[in-house]
């Protein structure tokens, strides 16, 4: 009898513990599958905000690139109040800024500082003549400019080629250095067919330029002195046309 009940005991602790461990289990397994399951869902979630958030981002990061606007710095322009104060300094009666303001105070007094030294009078003031000479030295003082400067990069060699041309009265085009089209066809004005210089012929063609320019400085200033008359046009009876500003 006591083997019987204590038969009957132990099977029913091992049905009992085998039941919970079965239960056990099958908890485990539903837990591992839901867990799975619920981990897969936030997995995926996760991913899929990246994904979205990634691809947000890069598409705003190409939208950006495709209407940002690139900034450029406006381009000076010598104007004739410029010039008259690029001449004042060029002649040692000025010494401020470049800036067109002709009625500041330092430039009034760099007139009348030339005035009274050119005998000109006491006065801060600019008759039409003198206003037009000034003008004109400008251009020529920024000529003598591009013709002295040294170097010998291309921009530099083309500066140098276009004012000598622009000196001998074929080229009206923009001082820039880039010896294009009008370049050469005023080269082969200038030479009476070619429109190559080998480089003796550059040198001469400079040197000229810059000896044409020189007269044509000294006569400028003599016209300003008095001591000859107001024509302020060159020996050919032409000005040289508005330079664009020294880079």
């Amino acid at each position: 009898m006591w083997k019987r009940k204590g038969s009957a005991a132990i099977l029913s602790a091992l049905l009992l513990g085998s039941g919970i461990a079965y239960a056990d289990f099958v908890d485990g397994v539903v837990g591992g599958v839901v867990g799975g399951v619920v981990g897969s869902v936030v997995t995926n979630e996760i991913y899929h905000n990246g994904r979205r958030h990634r691809v947000h981002r890069t598409r705003r990061h190409v939208t950006h690139r495709k209407t940002r606007k690139v900034y450029k710095a406006p381009v000076a322009t010598m104007t004739p109040q410029k010039k008259i104060q690029t001449a004042l300094k060029s002649l040692g009666f000025y010494h401020g800024a470049i800036d067109g303001e002709i009625n500041a105070y330092e430039t009034r007094s760099a007139v009348k500082a030339m005035n009274r030294a050119y005998e000109r009078g006491n006065t801060a003031s600019l008759d039409p003549q003198a206003k037009d000479t000034l003008v004109y030295l400008g251009d020529l003082f920024m000529l003598d400019r591009y013709l002295s400067a040294q170097g010998n990069s291309r921009l530099t060699k083309g500066k140098r080629l276009q004012a000598a041309l622009k000196v001998h009265g074929t080229y009206h085009g923009k001082i820039d250095g880039v010896v294009g089209s009008g370049t050469r066809r005023a080269i082969a004005a200038y030479t009476g067919g070619s429109s190559l210089l080998d480089y003796e012929a550059e040198y001469r063609l400079i040197e000229s330029a810059r000896k044409k320019n020189d007269r044509n400085i000294e006569e400028a200033i003599a016209a300003l002195k008095g001591t000859q008359s107001g024509n302020t046009t060159t020996s050919t009876g032409t000005r040289p046309v508005v330079l664009q500003p020294a880079k």
